[in-house]
């Protein structure tokens, strides 16, 4: 091979590993996602890009001028002020996961056992909607999970977190261990006797698999901590009737019809 042909083979070679080492080989829109780490099982921009096919053109308006807005932002309370509009317009247009998303950067920002709670909730309020696909669900499971973490870690004692943490893991149960969220609630139960909302998750789990003999069980205890509360005293009138418990049904109907006036 004459010189010229050597140099011309080494050009090629050059420009091949270039190619192949110097530019990226998946598309940016996979880097995106991808490089959020497992936490992550669908990229917020990608849900974004999804849900503003189902935007009005209002919708669609608004948004654009608030992260604009936020774009040019440099200021923490101005920041905040702009997230949470975005967040609010998010769950007004039916997208949880979305509004949770800017709800976190929130968080990031405050770094406060409510502000990680709040976000934890809405991410909690994805997992309950109907018809979401698999990778949002995980999206939403593993967000909230992370979410309710970061309460815990700044207020331990507040049970809160824990129950709603538990609440999750039975609403999207990890596959390795099915049981957790229900054991979490069990453990609860032991550390919190005297937590009314434990006993109300317990009844609620227990109306879902229809063990209203222990849901009635439940709401009672719940309702000898905290008397008075609708949240107990309705559902409980509902599992009576559900049980056909008459008597019992009618007294805490009534009981409920006065709460809620």
């Amino acid at each position: 091979m004459r010189t010229p042909q050597w140099i011309a083979a080494g050009v090629t070679l050059l420009l091949i590993a270039i190619t192949y080492w110097g530019c990226p080989v998946r598309p940016p829109e996979l880097d995106e996602d991808f490089n959020r780490g497992p936490s992550a099982a669908t990229g917020i921009q990608s849900l974004i890009r999804q849900a503003h096919t189902k935007l009005t053109p209002a919708q669609q308006a608004t948004l654009a001028t608030l992260e604009d807005r936020l774009a040019s932002q440099e200021e923490d309370s101005a920041r905040v002020d702009l997230l949470q509009q975005l967040a609010g317009e998010w769950y007004k247009a039916g997208q949880p996961a979305i509004s949770g998303a800017y709800a976190a950067q929130i968080a990031e920002i405050e770094n406060t056992e409510s502000a990680w709670g709040i976000t934890g909730t809405t991410f909690s309020l994805c997992l309950r909607e109907e018809g979401i696909d698999d990778k949002t669900r995980q999206f939403c499971a593993d967000q909230a999970e992370q979410a309710y973490q970061a309460a815990i870690s700044l207020n331990p004692s507040e049970p809160e977190y824990r129950i709603n943490l538990a609440v999750t893991y039975t609403d999207n149960p990890p596959p390795d261990n099915p049981m957790k969220g229900i054991l979490m609630l069990r453990e609860l139960e032991q550390d919190y006797p005297d937590e009314p909302q434990v006993y109300v998750t317990l009844a609620q789990l227990a109306i879902k698999t229809n063990q209203l003999d222990r849901a009635a069980e439940r709401l009672l205890q719940a309702d000898a901590l905290q008397p008075g509360n609708p949240d107990v005293v309705c559902p409980l009138a509902k599992v009576y009737e559900n049980l056909g418990r008459a008597g019992e049904a009618d007294i805490y109907a009534r009981k409920c019809s006065e709460l809620l006036q």
